[in-house]
């Protein structure tokens, strides 16, 4: 249990209970900036393989409408690193990209696990860009899944309950097995110079984070950045 509540624990239809980390802003920041340009889903991935890893030291908080992780209801969005010639919309796409999982990061980074394998579903998971970077920055393998995760995962619990109460007891295991299809040609693997790249660049988020939420113990994320650059 998380005593801050920003980590849920919800219990399912079979007894055990399931950590949910969940964050206010995602899809939405992605939304509003292919919308802001014109650019379709393959333009973004484009312009994502033009830019680097890190960014060069450019940053984003994605707070756009407070946030829940970290619990910050009345916090703005935060650009940090940005020179006055660099708001081109190859490094807002890169920033917003890499910000948004950074966040996620951050607040995953409280659960006493290190996954080896993260697999993806929703719209953003079809996407290679996003496959790529949750990759890199969470230093596990990525892999899309087909089809809409919280629809199929409703549907294989009534089932588990459905065959408890007919007398005939399933484990969930045996039972979604069939149903969940990963699509192994879209595996990401990380790769070690970008990860390395990400491990200051989280850092830098980590203080940055913690310095706009008034924790005066945070490091000197100006600092960091200064490493992450001359690295």
């Amino acid at each position: 249990i998380d005593p801050n509540g920003e980590i849920a624990a919800f219990c399912d239809s079979t007894g055990r209970f399931l950590p949910l980390l969940c964050v206010s802003n995602l899809a939405n920041g992605y939304n509003a900036i292919v919308q802001h340009y014109g650019l379709s889903h393959a333009e973004f991935n484009e312009l994502i393989r033009q830019t680097s890893p890190g960014n060069n030291g450019r940053l984003l908080i994605p707070w756009y409408v407070g946030e829940r992780t970290p619990d910050v209801p009345i916090a703005g969005p935060v650009y940090f690193g940005f020179g006055v010639q660099e708001f081109s919309k190859e490094n807002l796409c890169r920033a917003v990209l890499e910000g948004h999982i950074l966040n996620l990061y951050d607040g995953f980074r409280k659960m006493p696990i290190q996954p080896k394998e993260i697999r993806l579903t929703g719209g953003l998971a079809q996407s290679p860009a996003w496959c790529r970077t949750i990759a890199d920055i969470f230093e596990a393998e990525a892999v899309p899944v087909e089809g809409e995760g919280a629809a199929l995962g409703a549907a294989v619990h009534a089932a588990w309950v459905y065959y408890k109460e007919a007398g005939r007891p399933v484990s969930l295991k045996d039972l979604v097995r069939p149903y969940v299809v990963m699509r192994e040609e879209r595996r990401c693997k990380p790769i070690p110079a970008n990860s390395e790249i990400h491990r200051l660049q989280k850092q830098v988020f980590q203080a940055l984070s913690e310095r706009v939420r008034g924790k005066s113990s945070a490091a000197d994320p100006f600092a960091l950045r200064e490493k992450m650059i001359r690295q």
